[in-house]
């Protein structure tokens, strides 16, 4: 069985591969994102960072119907 010695050189050329391996993915990931088309909804027109309300009423078993996400709010005196 063969012992397989660290040195210092080798350590540096180990890290050195695993940043640049690491540099190389995130730039693909960064090309394939912006190849992405950015999806929109095509029924919502608001502009961003227009908020609304919306009264959803209950169903039969008092659950609300749809993607409904409730907020915490804080009132103000």
């Amino acid at each position: 069985m063969s012992v397989i010695e660290a040195s210092f050189s080798g350590t540096l050329r180990t890290i050195g591969m695993l940043v640049l391996i690491w540099l190389v993915l995130r730039w693909i990931l960064r090309l394939q994102q912006a190849r992405k088309p950015t999806t929109t909804r095509t029924n919502d027109q608001r502009p961003p960072g227009d908020v609304r309300i919306e009264n959803v009423p209950p169903t039969s078993s008092g659950e609300p119907r749809g993607n409904v996400t409730d907020a915490d709010f804080e009132e103000i005196k």
